[in-house]
């Protein structure tokens, strides 16, 4: 769903990928930040964004993913309630 963004599920499969949220007005952020104004115009619930565009601060850990040695990216099943994307977002 960011505009500059290549990832995807067959791409990058240790990747966790994220629905646009179901509150409106969070979900008027996340486009906004993903420079993408065609998603509302599209199928909303079909897009993604990807972990890689969030702070680590919004992603919530699972501490038994983590003991068992699997890689950070899936360790990360979660996002918190205020997350919206921040990194690696298209220049403006």
């Amino acid at each position: 769903m960011v505009k500059s963004c290549k990832n995807n599920s067959k791409n990058n499969k240790d990747l966790k990928f994220y629905t646009l949220p179901k509150n409106s007005l969070k979900a008027k952020e996340w486009i906004k930040a993903a420079d993408n104004s065609m998603v509302i115009m599209k199928k909303p619930k079909s897009h993604r964004i990807c972990a890689i565009h969030f702070e680590p601060k919004y992603l919530v850990r699972h501490p038994h993913k983590v003991l068992y040695g699997l890689s950070p990216p899936k360790a990360y099943r979660g996002i918190t309630e205020n997350a919206v994307p921040t990194l690696h977002l298209p220049e403006r």
